[in-house]
């Protein structure tokens, strides 16, 4: 070999290099994948948040429109409707489709997977005082999000 002549180069890992590298993944994938299941408690309170959303705006709309408004819960899915007759007797009776804010539709966007109401099946109907018919009401979503009341004499929703 001459002097300063290259010596060809080889590209490539050591075996040590290559189990070093998968011992440091798999330790990795053992502590951070478990953690990434937190986005489900995320998912559980924006539900909440929504549902709550919505009882609070059909009572304002009751008390505000003068009518009587009714949310629907029908497996975790809630409608909210407006009486078309005023308590004054005007207008025809039956229930008419009351858009939520900043929406186009009068159904709250469904659940997220994994993500329940109970209990699921329910009629809260609000009077034009605010008040919510029959006794008090408790809604809990999945996962520990918390508890949802409707209270019956004010229709305070907490």
């Amino acid at each position: 070999m001459r002097p300063f002549e290259q010596v060809p180069v080889q590209r490539g890992f050591t075996m040590v290099e290559l189990i070093v590298t998968m011992v440091i993944i798999g330790i990795l994938a053992v502590v951070v994948l478990p953690r990434f299941d937190l986005l489900r408690g995320f998912d559980e309170i924006g539900y909440r948040d929504q549902v709550k959303a919505t009882l609070e705006y059909a009572r304002k709309s009751a008390v505000a429109q003068r009518r009587d408004v009714r949310v629907t819960i029908a497996s975790s899915l809630l409608t909210v409707e407006r009486q078309q007759q005023t308590p004054e007797g005007e207008g025809a009776p039956g229930w008419l489709p009351l858009n939520l804010p900043g929406s186009n539709s009068h159904v709250a966007r469904p659940p997220p997977a994994g993500v329940s109401l109970t209990p699921a099946d329910a009629v809260i109907t609000f009077n034009p005082l605010g008040r919510a018919s029959g006794a008090a009401l408790a809604f809990s979503v999945s996962g520990g999000a918390g508890t949802i009341t409707v209270e019956a004499e004010t229709g305070y929703v907490r």
